[in-house]
């Protein structure tokens, strides 16, 4: 039933770029009109739209208050970004109503008592720490509109399908506001299909960045379809480039990002002072799924191993020390008697509030950010900040590679995190402190590289180290063994096995001059050597090396031990590569003997020399 209109307190024009979100509208249109219509909520109706910034949740508010106007006697929009301006609206409304009113309570209270229908938008619910349902007008007969990206405030819904969490734009829409933002004429829109299709693909369907988009092209700028690659290499650029007409409330997609930050930094609570640590950190990594918490835990149990001895390399690199732990994310706690996640669980809820992150807590706390969100949270650092952020973060991978498991449980997962960290500007990484610690940082990702047989990126990786520290390629500089280590070893993975003898010869030769021949990197280069020697195809010079490492090994390290094991399986396949099969075969069922007692059935080791068992006892035959 049509009732007399005669307030109206909306004081914003709808968008002429508006586009899609058809569905949506249509629902809640429906459900607004049924609630005035035939009262079928016991309590009042409550809408819920949330999601996070520049997914128009304030249009869509705009769209519903036009669309019903004439149904409702009074139609009133509130503010409640702060305080301030939610007061400032509601004593309007209260003015308009003729009412007297001091306090929000009083024009909320007056807003309750009319017996008309009516429908109030609060919008921009972002502070979480505010409990909005103060703003709340009892009575039956008002429907309220809320947004908010904080998806908690999906309990003030009246049922939980009023409760809209908006994302992307279908890409049919998505394209339609591309080229309408463009200012291309519709009768051209097919031709330039694929690109926009491209561009909303980059931009993953985002209806504020895409109208920025348009507007970028539209100046021309450039064309559509270079679009996508002049945003890699100037992203922060047309991510903060504003249309001068129809803008959004903040004006860029970046602005609504970071009007959240805003929150937190004026904040002194310990809460948010971790979760922008924790922004930048994730800046860091790429947007897909992080088993945060499982990073975290990993790396407070790695901590507890490192004693309080320090290297005294002249450029502490040598191995992982209690300057990396103290390098470890404050949120972390790593001088705490026992693992507790409370502080990262408290952080990252707080982003999730926002909108900044989404958190999937099944089996194990893990984030995600939408790649927009990701790509701010490391272009709002400087490049001291961005430092910073790559120190915490090559501390948390490095300090968390303590016994392996982590990595190897879920290293396709974290391969994508590990690529992204290790493909900072190596001038960033190196832009403060020691170069060693930093080194050995760089150096515990790089062999977490090997392990997941990402040759190409360790590739790049060493490449760029080698030229920041004006390494020689081809005569090793003793300061640095552990960095030439690792080139030979990707050398082998790359098949370069010739190479990989030249380095490893002089980087055994120093370790022998200067180290016991008990001492584990001389052990590691002298197995690595063998390992060259063998895809040189000088196998007996590979046995003789393995040999004394394996003797050596034998009487320092227990029968389970990795390295021991490791040795003792590349000289069984060296003892069949010369024709030694006995000793190959006795060997290498010895060395699955001991990994089957010591590890699980699913092993990459222990199913690595069953592979090798099986082969040798076929080649028996």
């Amino acid at each position: 039933m049509e009732t007399g209109h005669v307030h109206w307190t909306v004081y914003s024009s709808r968008n002429p770029l508006f586009t899609g979100r058809d569905d949506i509208l249509r629902k809640l249109e429906a459900t607004i009109r049924d609630a005035v219509k035939d009262s079928l909520y016991p309590n009042q109706c409550t809408i819920v739209i949330s999601g996070m910034g520049g997914q128009g949740k304030s249009e869509i508010c705009l769209q519903l208050a036009y669309r019903v106007r004439q149904i409702f006697w009074g139609v009133f929009w509130v503010d409640v970004s702060s305080t301030s301006s939610a007061k400032n609206d509601f004593l309007n409304i209260a003015k308009k109503l003729g009412m007297h009113a001091e306090l929000i309570e009083e024009a909320r209270q007056g807003l309750a008592n009319i017996k008309e229908s009516w429908l109030l938008v609060l919008d921009n619910a972002d502070d979480p720490e505010v409990d909005y349902q103060c703003y709340f007008p009892a009575g039956l007969l008002g429907v309220v509109l809320l947004t908010t990206p904080n998806a908690e405030c999906h309990r003030y819904a009246s049922l939980p399908e009023l409760a809209e969490e908006l994302e992307g734009l279908p890409e049919t829409d998505a394209r339609e506001l591309l080229l309408h933002a463009t200012d291309i004429p519709r009768e051209q829109w097919r031709e330039f299909q694929d690109d926009a299709q491209r561009v909303a693909a980059l931009l993953q369907s985002h209806p504020l960045a895409l109208i920025q988009a348009g507007a970028y092209i539209s100046r021309a700028h450039c064309k559509i379809a270079e679009y996508p690659q002049v945003f890699n290499r100037q992203r922060r650029r047309l991510l903060k480039f504003r249309p001068t007409q129809a803008r959004s409330r903040y004006g860029d997609v970046y602005a609504t990002f970071e009007a959240s930050a805003g929150f937190l930094q004026s904040s002194q609570e310990e809460t948010a002072q971790d979760a922008l640590q924790l922004l930048s950190i994730l800046g860091i990594y790429v947007p897909s799924r992080l088993p945060l918490q499982r990073l975290f835990e990993e790396a407070w149990k790695g901590a507890q191993t490192v004693s309080s001895y320090t290297s005294s390399d002249e450029n502490g690199f040598i191995d992982i020390d209690t300057w990396h732990v103290s390098h470890l994310p404050p949120l972390l706690q790593a001088a705490a008697d026992a693992w507790d996640p409370f502080r990262l669980v408290e952080a990252v809820q707080l982003l999730k509030s926002f909108s900044l992150v989404s958190a999937d807590t099944h089996d194990v706390l893990s984030v995600s950010m939408h790649p927009l969100t990701n790509a701010w949270a490391l272009d709002r650092l400087d490049t001291a900040a961005q430092h910073n952020a790559w120190l915490l973060s090559g501390c948390l991978v490095a300090v968390s590679n303590h016994d392996h498991l982590l990595w190897r449980k879920l290293g396709r997962q974290l391969q994508p995190q590990l690529g992204a960290l290790t493909s900072m500007d190596i001038k960033i990484m190196f832009a403060s402190q020691s170069p060693g610690k930093i080194s050995s940082v760089v150096i515990r990702c790089g062999w977490l590289l090997c392990k997941m047989r990402d040759d190409a990126k360790l590739k790049e990786l060493m490449d760029n180290l080698m030229v920041y520290l004006n390494l020689d390629p081809v005569f090793v500089d003793k300061r640095w063994l552990p960095v030439y280590d690792l080139v030979a070893w990707n050398l082998i993975d790359y098949g370069k096995a010739q190479k990989a003898v030249s380095l490893l010869e002089q980087v055994v030769q120093t370790r022998v001059q200067i180290s016991a021949k008990d001492e584990p990197y001389r052990l590691a280069s002298q197995h690595q050597l063998a390992r060259a020697y063998q895809g040189n195809g000088q196998v007996e010079k590979a046995i003789s090396l393995l040999e004394q490492v394996v003797q050596i090994e034998e009487q320092i390290l227990a029968k389970d031990h990795p390295n021991r094991l490791s040795s003792q399986h590349n000289l069984a396949t060296n003892f069949w590569d010369l024709g030694r099969y006995k000793d190959g075969l006795q060997l290498m069922k010895y060395v699955v003997e001991i990994r089957r007692k010591a590890l699980n059935e699913f092993h990459p080791d222990l199913k690595s020399s069953e592979e090798w068992l099986k082969f040798f006892e076929d080649g028996m035959r």
